[in-house]
């Protein structure tokens, strides 16, 4: 028996080798990785799929095996991360990482598995196949459910390669779309390698079409370089633990301490910076209520004390609780970003936490089965904000408009292009990152978080717990950056532009989608018309 189970891993590891090429070559081409491989790294199992795979089903294997491969290197985190903060045994959450490597990203099969039945269908040659499923791919990745939103335009921005400043007319997501057609392109050139010419000509091409983005995108980034107004903004990160989190969250002490160790930061940070305009706190750093009706409590007068001796505002994440709420539900309570002045009053409304951390923010299904909740009261259980909001802050004589974005809703494009139409002028981020450790995860939310400036051309700052904080101009240009895991504050000059006009993506780059399907069509409208004509 042994020796079969054997002898079939070594048959189905010697058939799939190109799709383990593949999943290894996206794997480590992905942060916090130098993008090697990203221009060919799918290429191998889209040509297994074109060449070798005789069935929808091998296809789909193939591609299966793919993403789990990389899945399995650039998100081993969340292993740590369900240990950590799902307080699971390291057994199960092994078994949970191998869970979310089986299932989370089949949208790369399901692309591939397409491909080949379409190729059949409609009687395609290998090379439009290619681009077909490279468009698929593209399509399929928009819309697919997963716990946590990546592609391959997110590489630009870390590698620094001006490519990304062409963000702000098709997004980050049109960005990945790019680099997946140069991989069906290279597929391409493969085929076509016994007609030397032909694929010579494609080279330089190819190499030809790539120069001219990267210059193209140098050149499109110098009109973000026209400044007219900042603001001095210093971050405090004061690595507080997870079990001190926990606690303080649970009303089991704590939050006194953590408190304290803010105020006391903050307060040496004004000695090294004090012409700082405005201080930033990340996530639930305040481990308390701090709606203006609920000011007077412990904690509040330990804020509002150690900010009237530097008579500077904060923006803060805390708690909020609506006035006329009832207390006894745990729908009342929410995740928030807090605008307050020296003395801890709200000088706007709070904004309260939009896109919820499934298990770890909010039970699924318990709003229509709410006997979930007390089979698990240990989950939390936060109200869900509106949407997107701003926050109005009194500077100099004018307004501006800070846009909140609390951990992960950095990672949504739609999100932040509702806070530009909403006029923006600065992005605030506030994250707690420790629950990752020194994973690739805090690279990996940072360079997707950063992203979203380059999208709508407005600055960045962002606060976190343990790191990492830094912040970014519309320009592209990335300040100074935290270390992980110490406390830390840092001062940043926060140029913008007032009034800033719209983005080319946000008024409608969006929409490159529908080139994307028209694409799509064309390739297999004029395959079924080809194959018609032949049999002709």
């Amino acid at each position: 028996m042994m020796k079969r189970w054997i002898q079939f891993f070594k048959q189905k590891g010697y058939e799939f080798r190109w799709a383990f090429l593949a999943g290894v070559l996206v794997g480590t081409s992905y942060i916090p990785f130098p993008p090697w491989a990203l221009i060919f790294c799918y290429t191998p199992l889209w040509l297994f799929a074109v060449a070798d795979s005789t069935t929808t089903k091998k296809s789909f294997w193939a591609g299966w095996v793919t993403q789990f491969t990389l899945t399995l290197i650039g998100f081993h985190w969340i292993a740590y991360t369900a240990h950590a903060f799902g307080q699971l045994p390291w057994a199960v959450s092994i078994l949970a990482l191998l869970l979310f490597c089986a299932l989370m990203h089949l949208y790369i099969p399901t692309a591939v598995a397409l491909g080949t039945y379409l190729r059949k269908r409609f009687s395609l040659g290998a090379i439009p196949t290619l681009f077909v499923i490279a468009l698929l791919h593209a399509l399929l990745e928009r819309v697919w459910p997963v716990i946590f939103q990546w592609h391959l335009g997110y590489v630009f921005i870390w590698a620094k390669l001006p490519i990304y400043n062409l963000a702000d007319l098709v997004g980050f997501e049109g960005l990945s779309s790019l680099v997946l057609l140069f991989n069906a392109w290279v597929g391409s050139i493969w085929l076509m390698q016994k007609a030397t010419r032909k694929a010579l000509t494609h080279v330089g091409l190819l190499v030809a079409a790539f120069a001219a983005l990267v210059i193209g995108g140098a050149i499109h980034g110098q009109e973000w370089k026209i400044f007219d107004r900042e603001v001095r903004a210093t971050v405090i990160q004061a690595n507080i633990g997870n079990s001190e989190k926990i606690y303080a969250e649970q009303g089991r002490g704590f939050q006194e301490f953590i408190t304290q160790r803010f105020v006391n930061m903050t307060q040496d940070a004004f000695l090294r910076h004090p012409t700082t305009d405005i201080f930033v706190w990340p996530e639930t750093a305040f481990p308390d209520y701090l709606n203006q009706h609920l000011l007077g409590r412990k904690h509040t007068n330990i804020l509002a004390q150690g900010l009237s001796s530097i008579n500077r505002p904060l923006i803060t994440g805390a708690y909020s609780r609506d006035e006329f709420s009832d207390e006894k539900k745990d729908q009342s309570t929410y995740n928030a970003l807090f605008l307050v002045d020296a003395q801890a009053n709200n000088l706007d409304k709070p904004y309260h936490k939009t896109e919820l951390l499934a298990f770890g923010e909010y039970l699924p299904l318990s709003e229509k089965l709410p006997v979930l909740l007390k089979l698990l009261p240990f989950i939390s259980n936060f109200g869900r904000g509106k949407g997107p909001q701003t926050m109005a802050w009194k500077f100099r004589d004018e307004t501006i408009h800070w846009g909140g974005q609390i951990c992960y809703e950095g990672l949504y494009p739609e999100f932040t292009r509702k806070l530009s139409e909403k006029g923006t002028d600065i992005l605030v981020n506030v994250t707690n990152d420790s629950w990752f450790g020194r994973t690739f995860e805090p690279n990996q939310h940072l360079y997707m978080t950063l992203a979203r400036a380059i999208e709508v051309r407005r600055p960045l700052i962002r606060s976190t717990n343990t790191g990492i904080s830094t912040a970014i101009l519309a320009n592209g240009d990335v300040l100074q950056k935290s270390p992980l895991h110490e406390e830390w504050s840092g001062e940043f000059v926060l140029k913008y532009r007032h009034e800033a006009p719209q983005t080319f993506y946000v008024r409608g780059g969006h929409y490159d989608w529908i080139l994307l399907l028209i694409a799509l069509v064309t390739l297999l409208g004029g395959g079924a018309y080809y194959a018609r004509t032949r049999r002709a």
